[in-house]
């Protein structure tokens, strides 16, 4: 596996856990990012290479940075 397609994995796992720790569903992300939530489930899956806007706005609604999301 490459590093790109490693990233977006970590990405994934990273984005999944802190959803779940904050107890919402991926319809409640996306309502608070103002986003689908098929986008919040082809992020989670792996299938979407989000922008850095999306990953900022990402990292805002979870309360963390764009550096611990890609940690």
């Amino acid at each position: 596996m490459g590093p790109e397609k490693r990233a977006i994995r970590n990405l994934a796992k990273q984005m999944k856990n802190l959803r779940l720790g904050l107890g919402w569903s991926q319809e409640e992300l996306a309502e608070r990012m103002g986003t689908d939530r098929t986008y919040i489930s082809d992020l989670e899956r792996s299938l979407r290479n989000p922008s850095l806007k999306i990953l900022a706005r990402l990292a805002n609604t979870l309360g963390t940075t764009i550096g611990d999301l890609c940690d």
